[in-house]
């Protein structure tokens, strides 16, 4: 939209506040749906780390060890 300044037969073209609004919720919603995607993959990837039977299938050596260990570490302090 353009707009007279304060000088006569001077024109400017200046965004109305409904425009710079509108821009501002569309960059607000652009905001929200980026870190709702991020949070999403966040909450993939912990659920993913903290499962055991992925740790189990990944790595079934270290788990066979580290389920040894304690049991050699409980049977012990009886």
């Amino acid at each position: 939209m353009s707009s007279t300044d304060s000088t006569p037969g001077q024109v400017t073209d200046q965004p109305s506040l409904s425009d710079e609004l509108a821009q501002a919720e569309s960059d607000v919603e652009r905001a929200r749906e980026r870190v709702t995607q991020s949070m999403m993959a966040l909450r993939k990837e912990v659920a993913r780390q903290v499962d055991w039977r992925s740790w189990v299938q990944r790595r079934p050596a270290l788990v066979l060890g580290g389920a040894f260990a304690l049991g050699f570490w409980l049977g012990r302090r009886r």
